[in-house]
């Protein structure tokens, strides 16, 4: 097919063809398709102002790139929702910047200064290196200008939403029963009855054996086979064969570094007091060495409480007074109090850093990025070589070497497992084994191999041998399976009638260490668990069931191997005074929640009140 199609591009009528398009093109006006623009470059409207399609698409391109450096190949409606975001964050600029102009907002160049002076992969020995700024910039496609103004988007988005939202706070009424609901912890004591310890009965006589084989020949019955060929043409597997040099490498990991640079973090143990004699009182046993748990234990003593605060930003510190005093402070010194919105804060450091990536971890995700990037190019380059072998009727145990295919051959079932019951050895991820596994099922015994589509950039082609029909086994060849299975089901069955016996005693009145006892069994005491829990050595329902038993009430579960039974012996609802560090926590992360949709709604507001209209019809011209 590819042959004829290229002879057909040498043709006088193709070539006609294609002059046409030429002469249409520059009659239309080539921009109106690749540049957007025409009569109106406007994607949307802010307050009468234009957003140009232009910055759109460029956050639209830049997601696009940094999506396809991660091995991924986005559909329709992942480059849709691409377009979506970009436009929606080209909104969020151009709203900010028009309410920053209405209420006489600016940014100094000293604070984008300031900024540019902490972003690691613009320096050089720990200071700000023009040259580097200038190379970073020009290898991730990104103006000085474009990016100067992020910058100060960033920082009047600061300005504005920063006094909006920082005194926003949950109050004790609503956290505290959250508290008590996340926090509640129950804990059971639990007898276990394994299948295994039950008497295996001796073999009954061949008619009961038979008749549970007539009863239940799904279980012997062998399902369908097919014997299979196939060849898969695979970034993914072409790529840890792929040689990038460390130019590359570190070319990539200035790239990302300026797609996320790294924003300096800081940890620390904070107390929130309300009489100054208090805070000295505090703040003097904290110096003298008392440990962060002393010092909760204290709080309460000195009407304080305790707020800790983990790897966080400056501008994610509520109180603006404390943020500075924090991210000025040294490790390990106790500061304070420093006066703030709702009272006064003592504080320690207890960590500084950034979050940015890990530098090893990040030249290893650069680097496999590039290698995928190289075998994408490589099976694009190959597939038309392998089309055209296949549509010449070579055999696929002859095709030629060069192509970087990977071959397997074997027998398996619908779910994708041997004859042995092992999963069939097919390479590459989940989603392409599944497409081969059906497509093997599809396909008729000889018919010859076509190439096909598989997920994330790959190719198969295979061909079906054999058919092996399925196929129940007879009695005398299953017997000895037909005892086992039918000895398991005995042991099951006593298992269950002990476990109901057990659960039964309990809920009319016996302790559960004597009916246990009584059958040779043992008790053992779970660990408390909360409503999140998910124990890995107990059935997964167990937790829930436990949140809906009464204290003392007893049940039985399926544990795969046999049956446990569990009876509600204690029920733990924690308080702010009993954990004042887990309570303290959770308002943080609530107020971050609150305070996170206080900035959304404010946000809606600016929106609304600015009247913003969006062009779909150019907007859809970015991402199809």
């Amino acid at each position: 097919m590819l042959v004829g199609v290229r002879n057909f591009m040498e043709s006088w009528v193709a070539r006609g063809f294609f002059a046409l398009l030429v002469v249409v093109f520059v009659l239309w006006g080539i921009s109106n398709v690749f540049t957007l623009t025409g009569s109106s470059t406007a994607v949307a409207n802010v307050a009468g102002q234009p957003v140009d399609a232009s910055e759109v698409q460029a956050d639209y391109q830049r997601a696009l790139s940094q999506s396809q450096q991660q091995g991924q190949q986005p559909d329709a409606t992942a480059r849709q929702q691409m377009a979506m975001q970009a436009l929606s964050d080209a909104l969020r600029r151009a709203i900010l910047r028009h309410a920053a102009t209405q209420y006489g907002i600016g940014v100094p160049d000293s604070a984008v200064r300031a900024v540019l002076d902490t972003i690691p992969a613009f320096q050089t020995n720990g200071s700000f290196d023009k040259a580097k700024f200038t190379q970073v910039l020009q290898q991730s496609g990104i103006s000085q200008d474009e990016f100067i103004g992020q910058i100060k988007d960033e920082l009047i988005g600061r300005q504005l939403i920063t006094p909006v939202i920082s005194a926003a706070a949950v109050p004790d009424a609503m956290a505290g029963p959250v508290f008590a609901l996340l926090g509640a912890q129950r804990s059971a004591a639990l007898v276990n009855v394994p299948l295994n310890t039950q008497p295996v009965p001796p073999a009954p006589a061949d008619a009961v054996l038979q008749r549970y084989w007539q009863n239940n020949q799904s279980a012997f019955t062998a399902p369908e086979y097919r014997d299979v060929q196939v060849v898969i043409l695979s970034p993914a597997l072409m790529a840890p064969q792929e040689q990038v040099s460390p130019a590359q490498i570190a070319a990539g990991m200035a790239r990302a570094e300026a797609a996320s640079p790294s924003v300096p973090v800081r940890s620390a143990d904070v107390l929130s007091v309300q009489d100054l004699a208090d805070a000295s009182q505090l703040k003097a046993a904290w110096k003298q060495g008392a440990s962060w748990a002393k010092i909760q234990s204290l709080a309460a003593r000195y009407h304080a409480t305790p707020v800790p605060l983990a790897n966080m930003q400056q501008n994610q510190i509520p109180s603006q007074p404390l943020a500075q005093a924090v991210f000025s402070a040294q490790a390990g010194q106790v500061v304070g109090p420093v006066a703030g919105d709702l009272g006064m804060y003592l504080f320690k450091v207890t960590s500084i850093g950034t979050n940015g990536p890990d530098p090893a971890q990040l030249a290893t995700q650069v680097t496999q990025a590039l290698q995928l990037q190289m075998a994408q190019a490589a099976v694009a380059k190959n597939v038309d070589a392998l089309q055209d072998a296949l549509a010449g009727q070579t055999p696929l145990d002859q095709l030629p070497g060069n192509l970087g295919l990977v071959a397997v051959e074997g027998a398996l079932d619908a779910g994708g497992l041997t004859p042995q019951g092992t999963p069939a050895p097919i390479p590459g991820g989940d989603d392409l084994r599944n497409a081969i596994v059906k497509a093997a099922f599809a396909a008729q015994a000889g018919q010859a191999p076509q190439l096909q589509t598989g997920p994330d950039g790959s190719y198969y082609a295979l061909l079906v041998q054999k058919v092996v029909p399925p196929a129940v086994q007879p009695f005398a060849q299953a017997k000895a399976k037909v005892l086992s299975v039918w000895q398991g089901a005995q042991q099951e069955r006593e298992a269950n009638v002990t476990a109901a016996d057990l659960m039964h005693a309990v809920n009319t009145g016996t302790p559960l260490a004597q009916a246990a006892a009584a059958v040779g069994l043992s008790v053992t005491q779970s660990p408390a668990y909360t409503s999140a829990a998910r124990p890995q050595d107990q059935p997964p329902q167990l937790v829930p069931v436990l949140f809906s038993l009464k204290q003392g009430e007893a049940t039985m579960l399926d544990n795969g191997a046999g049956f446990t039974v569990a009876v509600l012996t204690k029920i733990q609802v924690p308080t702010s005074q009993s954990d004042p560090a887990g309570y303290a926590q959770l308002q943080q992360s609530l107020n971050k929640s609150l305070q996170d949709d206080l900035g959304e709604s404010f946000l809606a507001g600016l929106q609304a009140q600015d009247k913003v209209t969006v062009n779909q019809k150019l907007l859809a011209q970015i991402y199809q």
